[in-house]
């Protein structure tokens, strides 16, 4: 387990290695148009904000089906051992 962290920390610090260089060689700024509004921002800033909203949505979305097959699980496990008891026939 401790190897499992340990890797998980070097995993980000090289996610952050790489953001910290995308970022450098990508400070043009570019104009985003809303529908009601238009912003200039860097494209590193854009870059970074978008990757991270990506992120967010794609744990959600994982969680949310882990969250819903740990649901069918436990409620096939209920009627299997229901299914399963013994009968008393006297």
């Amino acid at each position: 387990m401790r190897i499992k962290g340990l890797l998980l920390l070097l995993f980000v610090l090289l996610i952050l290695v790489i953001a910290g260089f995308i970022g450098s060689q990508n400070s043009h700024i570019v104009s985003i148009n809303y529908i009601l509004a238009e912003t200039e921002i860097r494209l590193s800033v854009l870059l970074a904000v978008t990757f991270s909203l990506g992120v967010i949505f794609s744990v959600l979305l994982i969680v949310g089906t882990l969250l819903r097959i740990k649901w069918r699980i436990r409620n096939l496990e209920r009627k299997n051992k229901t299914l399963s008891l013994p009968i008393n026939v006297s």
